[in-house]
């Protein structure tokens, strides 16, 4: 993602997502996963 794209409403939504989605893996015990989990978002979004 560009810093520009990030200044866009939907994805400060997207980033808070993301944001939320880490933090249940991490509680979980899946820390791993969420280095994973943010380059899927960021190759849905290309």
């Amino acid at each position: 993602m560009s810093k520009n794209s990030i200044n866009t409403p939907y994805a400060k939504r997207v980033a808070e997502k993301f944001r939320e989605a880490q933090n249940y893996l991490k509680t979980n015990g899946f820390i791993r996963s969420t280095k994973h989990l943010l380059k899927d978002i960021e190759n849905s979004v290309d």
